[in-house]
């Protein structure tokens, strides 16, 4: 039997990407806006996203800039997260000099 939960896709399709952009730019504008329903499950879903295709590659996955940005703003769930603080190093480690 093979596994029942598909590989995720490599990057979102844009318009994912602009819809998740801007629930991230309301979310960390404005305090209500982190608490609309619409902006948490946007970007909860990201993360999830985002999530799965770290765990899949824990130790090779880079973040895009989009997905960083997305990690970044849930940091403080990922704190003492040794995949999470190698994810956010690999970000570092290949956007120097870029």
């Amino acid at each position: 039997m093979g596994s029942t939960h598909p590989d995720p896709p490599a990057t979102p399709p844009p318009s994912d990407l602009n819809e998740v952009a801007q629930a991230l730019e309301i979310a960390r504008e404005s305090p209500d806006g982190a608490k609309d329903p619409v902006i948490a499950g946007i970007l909860e879903a990201a993360l999830i996203s985002i999530w799965d295709r770290v765990m899949a590659q824990p130790d090779s996955y880079v973040l895009t800039r989009d997905e960083f940005a997305v990690f970044n703003y849930f940091q403080h769930r990922f704190q003492g997260n040794k995949v999470a603080r190698a994810a956010r190093k690999r970000y570092w480690d290949n956007t120097v000099g870029q």
